[in-house]
């Protein structure tokens, strides 16, 4: 399940425990459930640990509390940089997890519920990504030419621009929060818990008792 909401920049792929495998058939929904939850118990795992290294190293690094101001600053930009690759790099393993799970052969009858799962879920994948990298175009500074103030007409440009963005951003999470409604229903459905609930894999009493076989 794709975690996040930090905006931020850069990143790199950490590959799943589970190793990619071409598609296998399922016999039912409890077979196709079987396959898919250790994928994604697996990427929880790695999510949680990516946090937690990310966090352990932001602490180490603000306990050095060098002298030297160059220093100083190097160590304040380290501590950035994590915090800016973080969202990227779960994105990643979300995406990482995704191919797992086209690597599963829906179960006769399922056919019609993989698919739009699978779909969603790389929609929710490409929409996160959209608002990362509006963070990212929000958060650029504004320069004049060769670093002076810009003008008063750029800096009513950049106002402008930085509206229109947010709009955008607002259209996009709202498809993002739809996205996440269909992805537990179908998630839901085929039985796959820890994709679409987190680390728990315990679904929410309404949605807990998905159609029989």
């Amino acid at each position: 399940m794709l975690k996040g909401g930090i905006a931020a920049a850069g990143g790199c792929l950490i590959a799943l425990g589970v190793a990619a495998s071409p598609a296998v058939a399922t016999t039912d929904r409890l077979d196709y459930a079987d396959q898919a939850n250790p994928i994604c118990k697996s990427s929880n795992k790695q999510v949680d640990d990516l946090y937690e290294s990310t966090e352990a190293e932001i602490d180490r690094l603000e306990s050095l509390h060098p002298k030297n101001r160059k220093k100083a600053l190097r160590v304040h930009e380290r501590s950035d940089q994590l915090y800016e690759q973080l969202p990227f790099r779960i994105l990643e393993l979300y995406r990482a997890e995704l191919d797992q799970l086209k690597g599963i052969a829906p179960p006769p009858g399922y056919e019609g519920t993989v698919a739009p799962w699978l779909a969603t879920r790389a929609e929710i994948a490409s929409l996160y990504e959209q608002i990362l990298l509006i963070d990212q175009e929000r958060e650029r500074p504004l320069l004049g030419p060769s670093g002076k103030r810009p003008s008063r007409k750029a800096i009513r440009r950049h106002h402008k621009r930085l509206q229109n963005l947010e709009r955008l951003q607002l259209q996009i999470y709202g498809q993002l929060l739809t996205d996440a409604d269909i992805d537990l229903e179908l998630g839901t459905r085929m039985g796959a818990a820890y994709c679409v609930t987190g680390a728990t894999g315990e679904l929410p009493r309404e949605v807990a008792s998905p159609p029989d076989d």
